[in-house]
Order: C-alpha cells, then sequence, then structure tokens
C-alpha cells in the first residue's frame, strides 16, 4: 500500500469520509505522525528481545553495519546516525579487523566489575578484544594502540525510514501484507483519544489490530528463525 492508499485506510476505519483526511492539513500531519509510531512499533515488535536486527525497514538501500576507523589511544566511539544520516536506535555488535579478518569481540555490560576501569582507562594498550556500550557510545577495552582505516565493523538497530506530508507513492518497508496493520493501529489510536464512547468501533478495531499483529510476529518469526532454548519442566512431587 502506498502512503495514499494508507491514508484513505485510515479514513475507512476511522469513520471519515472520503477524502477527509488526505484534503486537510493537520488530520494528514496527525495521521502520518501515527503511522511513524505505528511503524516503529512494527519494527520494533520483531526480535525486541535479542541482539539483533531481525527486522529492518526495507526502503534502505544499505545493510545496517558500518565500517569505522580505529585510532591510536581513542577507546570512546560515539554512533548517533548511520553513513545515510538515519538514527541508530541500538548497537548490536562490534567487530575488530585483525590481520585480514573481522573478529567478533565481547560486549561488557554495565554491571561488570570493571566497567569503569574500561570506560575511564588506565590499563595497558593493545587490540580491542571486548567493548562496552552506554548511550550509542562504544568504549573499546584495551585501549587500541595502533591507527587503522576502517579497522573495525558497527552492527546496529536504527529508526523506519519515516513518512513525510509529502509523500504519496512511497510504502512502508515491512511485508506488503501487513501494511493494513499501520493503519488500523493508526485508526485506533485517534479513536481511543479523540472518540473514547465509541466502544462497538474501536472495540471492534482492537480485535483487528490483535489478529493483525499476531500474525505478523509469526509470519517474521518463520522468515527469519532463531535457534530455541529446551528449558526442563521442573515438577515439584514432594
Amino acid at each position: 500500500m502506498t502512503y495514499t492508499e494508507l491514508l484513505e485506510s485510515i479514513e475507512h476505519w476511522a469513520g471519515f469520509e472520503p477524502d477527509d483526511v488526505k484534503n486537510d492539513a493537520k488530520l494528514k500531519k496527525l495521521f502520518t505522525a501515527r503511522l511513524n509510531r505505528r511503524l516503529e512499533r512494527a519494527l520494533g515488535m520483531v526480535g525486541a528481545g535479542s541482539r539483533l536486527s531481525q527486522a529492518d525497514d526495507t526502503n534502505y538501500q544499505e545493510h545496517p553495519f558500518s565500517l569505522f576507523d580505529i585510532v591510536e589511544e581513542q577507546n570512546d566511539y560515539e554512533f548517533l546516525t548511520d553513513e545515510d544520516g538515519n538514527s541508530i536506535s541500538d548497537i548490536t555488535a562490534v567487530m575488530i579487523k585483525v590481520g585480514s579478518y573481522f573478529r567478533k569481540i565481547d560486549k561488557v555490560t554495565l554491571d561488570h566489575n570493571k566497567a569503569e576501569l574500561i570506560m575511564s582507562p588506565n590499563a595497558k594498550p593493545g587490540v580491542p578484544n571486548r567493548y562496552l556500550e552506554r548511550n550509542n557510545t562504544i568504549f573499546l577495552d584495551p585501549v587500541p594502540n595502533y591507527n587503522l582505516t576502517e579497522g573495525a565493523k558497527l552492527f546496529y538497530k536504527r529508526v523506519p525510514s519515516y513518512f513525510a506530508t509529502t509523500d504519496t507513492t512511497k510504502s512502508p518497508g515491512i511485508p506488503v501484507e501487513f501494511h493494513e496493520m499501520l493503519a488500523v493501529g493508526a485508526a485506533y489510536d485517534y479513536l481511543l483519544v479523540n472518540k473514547p464512547n465509541a466502544r462497538v468501533k474501536i472495540s471492534r478495531i482492537e480485535n483487528e489490530l490483535d489478529v493483525l499483529e499476531k500474525r505478523y510476529i509469526t509470519y517474521n518469526e518463520m522468515r527469519n528463525p532463531t535457534r530455541g532454548k529446551l528449558v526442563v519442566n521442573q515438577q515439584n512431587n514432594r
């Protein structure tokens, strides 16, 4: 569905007359914002508990990783946007080039007993073998003792390719069979705030949205499977 078709679908689900949203600047701006929030939700629902970026907006031409330079005696590197200026929402992995190959290094969490030392290093420099992440900044440990152009790779999750009110034919970067989910969600958001007494309509849309979101999650789990973990079912027979 194109952006224009999404607005038409919103008109249907929210009970507007044809072209009410498309021809009203304020409503168009409002629903464009709601479509963008729903697009964020759709991409965020996939792999939300994983360090891997299991879903990425298909409108982007480049994959969600970038090369960066290693600088001698610098251990902190901030990454707010990718090479095309899209905001990075989460850093998922770091690789360091060793010889001709890139090697993934371990992530240290903020509760590590040496987290403060990694962020304010006084250790012996060398080739980094781990990193700590805080607020889109990574701290390499040990501190690099060399310069290397494109000596590291950063993997990340990023925000969607957002809609603008000037768009017409742009489509959301999720599978086409779930485009309608964004329009249904945007209409639902509007009705909850502006027509809270329309309980029958809200309930109907809520049920439709629940079905669509469950199908969307299942679709992505089958499309991008991850290894499951068996959990022993322990019973207390006392």
